[in-house]
């Protein structure tokens, strides 16, 4: 009987380049399932015509936070830090490339 393994440490990785507007350089992994979740209440509070554009925001700024965190050399940026730095405009750029290119383009690819 053959003796096989499995390491996830050998696993073949892709990150997303981001360098932020103080010139930090981050290498982001790809999401968690915590981070998928908060994606999706934004999509729900996005499409709720009574949502508080605050609420919204605060949000928005959560996620691009946890993204951001997810990186290889454990750089933390808060929700708050996000929201004080950058605007609605230039987050939910940030969103869209994030998951629409390097996640959508991961999954969506064979190999």
């Amino acid at each position: 009987m053959a003796n096989l393994s499995f390491n996830f440490n050998k696993i073949k990785r892709t990150y997303f380049n981001v360098t932020l507007k103080d010139g930090t350089a981050l290498q982001v992994k790809m999401p968690t399932k915590n981070t998928f979740g908060k994606v999706q209440a934004l999509n729900r509070l996005q499409q709720d015509e009574n949502a508080d554009v605050g609420d919204v925001i605060d949000t928005m700024a959560g996620v691009m936070a946890d993204c951001l965190s997810n990186n290889l050399n454990r750089t933390k940026v808060s929700a708050e830090q996000i929201a004080d730095d950058y605007d609605i405009e230039e987050m939910t750029a940030f969103i869209a490339e994030y998951y629409e290119k390097f996640v959508g383009g991961i999954q969506n690819n064979p190999n």
